[in-house]
Parts: structure tokens; sequence; C-alpha cells
């Protein structure tokens, strides 16, 4: 199956328990026994400041130029496929590491383009945004307090929240982005039993229609959506990189039959599972 890494996999330490990692791209060394695709039990930002890279996240393609932001959240399937001569740097941060400082969830919830919010998990930013950022970052490089490294981790976020919003964020709407959250949290833990839209607004409490409104508010998708893509990025993980049979497939994704499920993935992907383990096995 897909390697799950920690930060300690990414510098080489796996004998070490690491949970926040910041230094320049250019300095980091180079990873050893890292497969790829894999997945992060972390969060990571990569700050481009020079070259070019391509980067894939959930079978979606993303090319990346200088001065950008590229964002990678735990459980998202991540293949670093090229780069050319990057100079920048990489923060990464597990959630325990956050909480420690912040113990309510919701503050990292309101973080809208971590997990992925939006449907490009990048931002290009101008020379105003990279001042102020630049300013943090070298506070972290220099600081060895992880009490005062935790704070100024939460000021390089929401620092990036407000480059993120083309506006300031209201308390509505982080309302809003915090439901989407944690409606995203009950899809992966229950994307396999096809629960009714119901099931997730009465565990949210809120209504089924005002559950539909937020999403479609926020990313102009439906919960219905949300839940096939979910389904459809494990399917594709599953026909790539195990040995399970369709059948195997098809009843640990809570399908009834093979045929239902094969109909159901060539409808969205526009391939049998056959076809696609064909044009993919690992």
């Amino acid at each position: 199956m897909v390697q799950n890494i920690s930060i300690c996999d990414l510098l080489n330490q796996p004998d070490k328990n690491i949970s926040f990692w910041v230094d320049r791209f250019e300095d980091m060394p180079e990873p050893e026994n890292l497969v790829f695709p894999h997945k992060h039990n972390f969060y990571e930002i990569i700050w481009v400041k020079k070259g070019n890279s391509t980067q894939t996240i959930d079978y979606k393609n993303y090319e990346i130029t200088a001065d950008s932001l590229f964002f990678i959240s735990p459980g998202q399937l991540h293949l670093f496929e090229e780069w050319q001569d990057i100079e920048g740097y990489c923060i990464m941060f597990t959630e325990d590491y956050f909480l420690q400082l912040f113990q309510n969830k919701n503050i990292l919830f309101e973080l809208s383009y971590l997990d992925n919010l939006y449907s490009n998990p990048f931002l290009k930013i101008k020379e105003e945004g990279k001042s102020k950022l630049q300013a943090v970052v070298d506070f972290l490089l220099e600081e060895n307090s992880n009490e005062t490294r935790q704070a100024l981790l939460f000021v390089l976020l929401k620092q990036i929240q407000n480059l993120f919003s083309e506006k300031v964020i209201d308390q509505s709407s982080k309302h809003q982005i915090v439901i989407f959250k944690q409606f995203k949290n009950l899809v992966e833990q229950n994307f396999n039993k096809h629960l009714a839209l119901t099931d997730y607004a009465n565990q949210l409490n809120i209504t089924a229609h005002h559950l539909n409104s937020i999403i479609k508010f926020l990313c102009n998708k439906t919960t219905s959506d949300i839940i096939k893509e979910r389904i459809l990025v494990e399917a594709k993980q599953l026909l790539q990189f195990s040995d399970e049979t369709i059948s195997q497939i098809t009843y640990k994704l809570g399908f009834e039959d093979s045929s239902y499920f094969a109909r159901y993935f060539k409808k969205y992907t526009s391939n049998s599972p056959l076809e696609f383990r064909k044009q993919h096995f690992r």
C-alpha cells in the first residue's frame, strides 16, 4: 500500500520524534528510502521563491512557479514529480504540535487553505506578502524555544490566511469553514458506508439543506461531490497500489457488487477499474 510518512522520514531521522521543522528547501537532505507517491501524517507548506516544480495531489497535477506557496495536508496522496533549481522554504508541522498551544481544533479548521478546501492547493504571492512572510520565517529559523516557535507558526499561518483571502473572513464565514472541515472529517471516517446526507447533517447538528448550502458556497460543489471524490481517490489508490482483487476492493468501498462498482467508477473516470489498474498498477 501507499507509504505514510512522517517528518522524521522526510529528514532521514526515522528514530526521532519530530513534530515541527522549518528549513531552506535547498539545505534539506535528499530523502532516503522514500517512495513516491506517498501520504503525509503532517502538514507541509512549501514556499518556492525560485525555480519550478510539478506536484501531484490526489491524482491532480499542479505546475508550481516562483513566488508560490504550496500546501500539502495529512492523508493526501502526494507525488513530487520534478523540480528545477528550487530555492525557498519548507515548513512542516503535525496537528498535535499546533494544538499543544491552541487546544481548540477549530482554530486550525479556520485556516481555509489547509486540507485543500479549494481546488488549487497553492497561492501566488506578491511583493508585499513576501516581505511579511519572510520576516516570520526568518524568526522561525533562528528561534530555539518550542513555545515561541508555536506562536510564530500561528502568526505565519494567519498571515498566509490573510494573503489567501481577498478580504478578511468574517465570523460567519469562519463558522462555515469549520463546519466544512468537520464534514470532511466525517466523510473520511464514513465514505465507504454510503451514509445519507441527513446522517452527516445530524452529526453536525444542522439541517441537510444548510450543510449543502455551505458546501456549495465555499467550493461550488455538493456534499455528494465531496463524498464521490473521496471514494474515487480511495478506489484509485487500492487499484494502483494494492494486490487486492476487484471484488475485495468493491467490498472494502461498501458497494453491493463488482458490476455496480465498475459502472460507478467508469462513469466518473472514463475507465473501468480493470483498465485503470492495467494503466497504473505498481
